[in-house]
């Protein structure tokens, strides 16, 4: 994202909601220059400031655009800030800290002390410890404007501070630990706050999994979810967490290949998922991933009435949240959903999302899930004894991979004996399918491309 198309990104993340409390929010006594461009930007599809120039061209302002996108993200920022007011115990406490400060300017001490009662008693309860330690000081400044000759209970106040200031100091020390192990080791005292349990543990998994102590790392994880759950306040507030822990533990039963137990788990993590007002793009990314895991199931097992129902679910999540999906994630499904239907013989279906990737494609996709797409097309052509159509495309394919890179002997294998079988009657196909998987025993496919496309599988379901 370049720095000029910041502002376009902001309006184009705007629910109707939020986009109705930022124009209730302007006076209505006339119609701001900042509105106008508003709407101006709000109307592209891609960010194009020659056209916003060109439309504003008779107006003043358009000589100091710059200037006028910065007002306009800032407006939009402090009515987001009002809107979302509550989206966070962190942003309540925040908001809170900023009451006070303005009350202790104003020499209003005892209103203060009621106020700091409040936020300290929140930042307790939902271990906000990095705010916690502001709470303190903003303690020690009000009692010591009242009281500057009380010294011990200045410092009790300065002793809850720094037991604060530990913790965070303990959680910055843990998060170094999972991020680079080699060079950071972690404590091990006990930890108060269940954020800072929940990281040791995470370190602890891996330590098993690195170990070969599956079992261990497994039960690792499921007594981290039960401590999550004893704890429900904490649970819905720092939800994304709780999540990610839950999708580390299917991605373990997937690679285990206990699958009964993954899809019983995935039916308790959505139903609790339901229950969450506020949306973010963490826990959407969290939803993602976890949709993710599911399809990975469903491309190991058999099933296509079932695989359907959840290629129409997260068809429905995506375009109910699609502001807030990254264009390549959808890419990414699209191209699952198209290599599922393939391995599952609906080559019509399987074309369906092969075309929306093709038709729609742009210069920002990632090249790796294109390339792979027009190969899955050929496989799906070749299917449809489409002869004429598959020299076309092959043409096309060879032109895509010498741009990129040179082609590998596999890929010059695959693209002669699909150019070279696609007219073969029933017979003759199922033994050039035989000497195909002959010749790639010694020039075989590398297991990097077997994970995009299966190679292998088509073969053998042919021979």
């Amino acid at each position: 994202m370049k720095k000029s198309e910041e502002l376009f990104y902001l309006i184009q993340s705007l629910s109707k909601s939020e986009k109705r409390h930022f124009k209730l929010s302007i006076p209505t006594t006339d119609t701001p220059e900042y509105l106008l461009l508003f709407d101006a930007i709000e109307s592209q599809k891609e960010y194009d400031e020659t056209a916003i120039k060109h439309t504003f061209r008779d107006k003043g302002f358009v000589n100091q655009l710059t200037t006028i996108k910065n007002y306009l993200k800032q407006r939009i920022l402090q009515s987001l800030r009002v809107y979302h007011a509550k989206i966070s115990k962190n942003a309540e406490l925040i908001d809170a800290i900023r009451n006070i400060e303005i009350l202790f300017h104003k020499g209003l001490y005892i209103i203060c002390q009621r106020e700091l009662a409040l936020a300290e008693k929140k930042a307790q309860q939902f271990q906000q410890d990095s705010l916690l330690s502001h709470i303190q000081d903003w303690k020690r400044k009000v009692h010591q404007a009242q009281f500057p000759e009380d010294f011990a209970t200045l410092k009790k106040i300065t002793l809850k501070q720094r037991q604060a200031l530990e913790s965070t100091k303990e959680h910055m020390d843990l998060l170094l630990a999972n991020i680079d192990p080699s060079q950071f080791s972690i404590s091990h005292k006990k930890s108060a706050s269940l954020q800072n349990k929940t990281l040791k543990t995470l370190h602890k998994y891996r330590k098993q999994l690195l170990a070969k102590h599956p079992e261990k790392a497994k039960q690792t994880l499921e007594h981290l979810i039960k401590e999550w759950e004893q704890h429900p306040e904490l649970l819905r507030e720092y939800f994304s967490t709780y999540f990610s822990i839950n999708n580390n533990l299917l991605g373990f039963l997937v690679f285990k290949k206990q699958y009964k137990e993954a899809f019983v788990r995935i039916l308790l993590i959505k139903q609790k998922a339901a229950t969450i007002s506020t949306v973010s793009a963490i826990l959407i990314k969290e939803q993602l991933r976890l949709y993710n895991i599911e399809l990975e199931i469903h491309r190991n097992l058999k099933g296509l009435h079932t695989t359907r129902e959840i290629i129409t679910e997260i068809q429905q999540f995506i375009n109910k949240h699609k502001t807030l999906v990254p264009n390549n994630y959808w890419l990414s499904f699209r191209f699952q959903f198209a290599n599922i239907y393939f391995l599952r013989k609906d080559t019509k279906q399987s074309l369906y999302w092969i075309n929306t990737i093709i038709n729609q494609k742009t210069k920002k996709d990632r090249e790796d899930l294109i390339i792979y797409t027009h190969w899955l097309n050929l496989l799906v052509h070749y299917e449809l004894n489409n002869g004429f159509t598959l020299r076309y495309l092959i043409n096309t394919m060879k032109k895509l991979l010498k741009k990129s890179k040179n082609i590998a002997l596999y890929e010059k294998i695959l693209l002669k004996f699909l150019s070279r079988t696609v007219t073969y009657e029933i017979t003759d196909k199922r033994n050039a399918f035989l000497l195909l998987k002959e010749q790639l025993r010694e020039d075989p496919i590398p297991n990097h491309v077997l994970g995009y496309v299966d190679f292998e599988e088509w073969i053998n379901r042919n021979c």
